[in-house]
């Protein structure tokens, strides 16, 4: 078992063999379940975000694209997106 302190403004610090165990990093975001009677479960929140950006990037590196290419792609997809959707009407200035 391992304790830790809470710290000023509710700052607790996990120990280090924790971090490393579940691959934690600074400004992970954790829910925190209150299971009453002073007991509460810490669970680290996964983020949709991060779930798909670790996806993305797993496989522009295994397919060996550029970031800067796929970018510009996904420019020139938006731009057709929006015209099959919009007609070559365009923005409304106010």
């Amino acid at each position: 078992m391992t304790t830790v302190q809470m710290r000023g403004k509710g700052t607790i610090t996990f120990p280090a063999k924790l971090r490393s165990k579940y691959n934690l990093a600074e400004g992970e975001v954790f829910t925190i379940i209150d299971l009453g009677g002073g007991s509460f479960l810490l669970k680290p929140k996964v983020l949709e975000v991060d779930v798909l950006s670790r996806r993305i990037a797993k496989r522009l590196q295994e397919e060996d694209i550029d970031i800067e290419n796929w970018l510009e792609t996904l420019r020139q997809e938006r731009k057709k997106l929006v015209k099959e959707t919009y007609g070559n009407s365009k923005p409304v200035k106010k």
